[in-house]
């Protein structure tokens, strides 16, 4: 059998794994026309529960063969805070990031974004920016989905959270970035940095990566390799 990070694989959220299935037809899809598979080839299959099924098909349905737990998924589970940047750069961060190893995101327009999400636009936003966590996380071999979520403001990002660490460019901010325990979540701001009610909010819980200023695009995924990387 080859090695089970060199077989096709996929997420199919959900699935009861114990018994022959059939594979959703966009799947399918793309296993029959992109990949050209056929009856006897073996696939990967991720239910995003941390599993990973190695499974035959079978015209469309697929035979589970045996079960792997790959330790693939950090034991520090980060969740980033990211004012919206312009243009395509939030699918850079997710994707960047989802292959890094982050768990979640909550994308929110900061005082200064330079855009705003229409309400009209949001849900095709937000599958597009979905789409992109869940392709990250097959190419990377992760077992789960990175959940995105998108709220109106700062203060909403911040509700409720108790392990809150905000990026900071201020010079006089000298505090290093730690993870003090199982979950962090961290605040980036977007390209024109926070505004001066932000930076009050935020000074309680400011550190810094050092001497350089980096780009939003780019911070997150610096903060989160830093913290799983070792």
């Amino acid at each position: 059998m080859k090695s089970i990070r060199a077989l096709p694989r996929l997420f199919i959220p959900g699935m009861e794994m114990g018994s022959p299935f059939e594979i959703p037809r966009p799947e399918f899809e793309k296993l029959h026309n992109v990949l050209r598979l056929r009856s006897g080839a073996e696939i990967g299959v991720m239910p995003n529960d941390g599993s990973f099924w190695v499974c035959k098909l079978d015209g469309r349905t697929a035979v589970p063969i045996e079960k792997h737990e790959p330790p693939t998924e950090p034991e520090l589970r980060i969740t980033i805070l990211q004012g919206l940047p312009k243009g395509d750069k939030v699918d850079d961060i997710i994707r960047s990031c989802t292959e890094i190893g982050v768990a979640a995101f909550v994308l929110f327009p900061a005082d200064r974004s330079v855009v705003r999400w229409e309400a009209k636009k949001l849900d095709d936003k937000m599958r597009r920016v979905q789409a992109v966590a869940r392709e990250a996380a097959e190419t990377s071999f992760r077992m789960r989905i990175p959940t995105v979520e998108y709220v109106q403001n700062l203060d909403e990002a911040l509700a409720k959270r108790t392990d809150i660490v905000a990026l900071s460019e201020l010079e006089s901010v000298s505090t290093p970035l730690l993870a003090a325990g199982s979950t962090i979540s961290l605040v980036v701001g977007p390209e024109g940095g926070w505004a001066p009610r932000e930076v009050e909010k935020l000074s309680p819980y400011a550190c810094t990566l050092g001497p350089r200023v980096l780009r939003t695009e780019h911070a997150g995924f610096a903060a989160a390799s830093r913290l799983l990387i070792s």
